[in-house]
């Protein structure tokens, strides 16, 4: 019902109020319809507000769903964009050397590393050793570089004390590997813990999509969490694996063939 009609029938109704009524009531019934008519106006325009008020509403919620729809275009990338954006930047950050190439092949995929340095990047493999010494590989130091171009890796190290920490960090400070540079590490991606079951949960909370250790003890506890485990061990241990998670290899370059 429009403004007109509701007009029109309060009009009829008021003139027959006025007609009906006694003469000592017109003044009274004058001013009910009064009422009556700016009641009816108020009812109209009411839902004419509220019905625009859905209609915008409306309009929104379908301007959303339409920003929020990927397109077919938008969708396929979507579904392929996590193995190929960590392709795209493993290529875009490695280096133009054989070094980086190896490694950006093997670590395709591989968005975060964590890396037990004791016997892997240090020759030093016990926390009694890191006491007095620690001795950066040094055909490992470009590997690990490149590794942090193309991935975000973490160092730990099984120490005595803060003794053995600051051993092994003034180690790979001297070898150049921690900085904010290209290839470097962060100060604070190299973590200590003083007892080698500490370590499990620290690698645990990072979790790596690959995880380098030289302690076959660890590697054991942690092959049931994570999706990918290299041991370094030289010698018959260096042979294989019988875990589909797990690779062996005799050194940190020649997992990558180097």
């Amino acid at each position: 019902m429009n403004l007109s009609q509701v007009i029109s029938v309060v009009y009829n109704r008021f003139v027959q109020l006025v007609s009906t009524a006694p003469k000592g009531a017109l003044s009274v019934t004058g001013i009910l319809g009064l009422a009556l008519l700016v009641y009816g106006y108020i009812q109209l325009r009411g839902g004419n507000d509220n019905r625009a008020e859905d209609h915008r509403r409306a309009q929104q919620r379908e301007r959303l769903r339409a920003a929020a729809a990927p397109g077919p275009t938008a969708g396929a990338a979507a579904a392929s964009s996590p193995a190929a954006q960590a392709s795209a930047a493993a290529a875009a950050c490695a280096s133009a050397t054989p070094v980086g190439r190896a490694v950006a092949a093997q670590l395709s995929g591989v968005k975060r590393v964590t890396l037990s340095v004791p016997g892997v990047l240090l020759a030093e493999s016990t926390p009694t050793q890191l006491q007095e010494s620690a001795t950066v590989r040094p055909e490992a130091v470009e590997v690990l570089q490149e590794m942090s171009r193309v991935s975000d890796v973490y160092l730990l190290a099984h120490v005595e004390d803060d003794v053995g920490e600051a051993v092994v960090t003034g180690a790979l400070e001297a070898a150049g590997l921690l900085g904010s540079g290209p290839g470097q590490i962060r100060q604070h991606h190299v973590l200590c813990c003083s007892t080698l079951d500490g370590k499990v949960p620290i690698v645990r909370q990072l979790e790596p999509d690959l995880h380098v250790d030289g302690h076959p003890a660890s590697v054991d506890e942690l092959k049931r969490f994570l999706p990918r485990l290299l041991l370094v061990r030289e010698g018959p241990a260096a042979a294989g694996s019988s875990q589909a998670n797990v690779g062996v290899a005799a050194s940190l370059t020649a997992y990558f063939g180097l």
